[in-house]
């Protein structure tokens, strides 16, 4: 997250080998940063993006809650690429939240998010 601590908003992205898809491996990954993220450093919102034919991510965010938040076109081998943006809020994680996770050890780090350890 880029000034986590105004803009409570954090970005994700992954990238999973091929032979790796269909596991749920993805949707561990990225249930665990929507855990970070939301439960313990407060996040409101948290943001991601795919390419347009990569149909798996777009499977694990939707199965997560995100929705569409238009688009992006990038130069890939000099020919364009349109890359879908992606928006998760609290409410609509907290609505699919369906994967358990434990994060451990974060008290140290609290800081370097801009996260006050102060009650």
């Amino acid at each position: 997250a880029k000034n986590f601590a105004v803009c409570s908003e954090v970005n994700s992205g992954s990238w999973l080998g091929r032979t790796y898809h269909g596991q749920g491996i993805g949707t561990e990954m990225r249930a665990a940063v929507l855990e970070l993220a939301f439960a313990h450093l407060g996040a409101d919102s948290a943001v991601s993006g795919a390419f347009e034919d990569n149909m798996g991510s777009h499977g694990v965010s939707h199965k997560l809650g995100y929705e569409q938040d238009g688009l992006e076109v990038h130069a890939v081998r000099g020919k364009p690429a349109v890359i879908r943006r992606l928006r998760l809020t609290r409410a609509r994680w907290e609505a699919h939240r369906s994967v358990p996770v434990e994060v451990t050890g974060l008290a140290e780090c609290l800081p370097l998010f801009g996260v006050s350890t102060e009650p």
